[in-house]
């Protein structure tokens, strides 16, 4: 039976990378005594995988993922014992049996928001006098690395909405753009792009981020959550 969950990760365990944290994850199958399915052949590895490895000191509130069990388990009963395993700062806030026939969550990603939460160099005023503008541009042209190399990229089209949602005096975006493996922006990628608009310094080190959902296309050509309309 395969099963697909939803999982936050917190302030606690931002500076965990991602294989890290999948290590963590099959610890926590082992310590709830879950059945997982092993893959076959000569090094056989648990039947786990992630929509998409999240940035190192990101922290989110919509990991996606699937996995494979042997038995067929109560999906609420699955999440509770591997909640109850947890390190602090990962928590499953769903988990459901999936119906057959459903990509996994690494082909079906497409598309993410994520939460900007700017430094104190940059104000809300900003945001709310410079974004439209931003965002009117035909182009907007970053440097992108590659495996190999590190080139010119236009991310105008990786981006499909930016809204400014300051509070507390502090600025703070939510950005809609492309996420996964055919077109893939990256939040700091956008936000480096909109200090060089605005002529403030990208201290990548005092940027925070959130990733606070991720979207597929259902049958409808609707972008919808990864786990909606999945379950069996």
């Amino acid at each position: 039976m395969k099963y697909r969950f939803k999982m936050e990760k917190g302030e606690e365990i931002k500076f965990i990378g991602h294989l890290d944290l999948l290590v963590a994850f099959q610890r926590v199958l082992k310590r709830a005594d879950i059945p997982i399915d092993y893959s076959k052949g000569f090094n056989p590895h648990q039947l786990v995988s992630f929509a998409s490895p999240l940035g190192l000191g990101l922290t989110s509130k919509a990991e996606y993922g699937d996995f494979q069990l042997k038995e067929d388990l109560d999906a609420e009963e699955v999440r509770e014992r591997m909640n109850k395993n947890m390190p602090d700062g990962l928590y499953i806030s769903k988990l459901v049996k999936l119906k057959e026939g459903v990509k996994n969550t690494m082909t079906s990603l497409e598309r993410a928001d994520y939460e900007i939460y700017f430094p104190d160099y940059i104000t809300p005023d900003d945001i709310k006098e410079n974004l439209d503008a931003f965002l009117n541009q035909k182009e907007i042209v970053v440097m992108k690395k590659t495996k190999k190399s590190t080139k010119e990229a236009d991310i105008r089209e990786d981006i499909f909405s930016a809204e400014d949602i300051s509070h507390d005096g502090k600025a703070v975006m939510k950005i809609y753009v492309s996420s996964g493996s055919t077109r893939n922006l990256k939040c700091d990628t956008f936000a480096e792009a909109f200090c060089k608009f605005i002529n403030k310094p990208f201290e990548k080190y005092k940027f925070n981020y959130c990733r606070t959902q991720m979207y597929m296309k259902n049958e409808n050509g609707d972008y919808v959550s990864l786990i909606s309309g999945v379950e069996l």
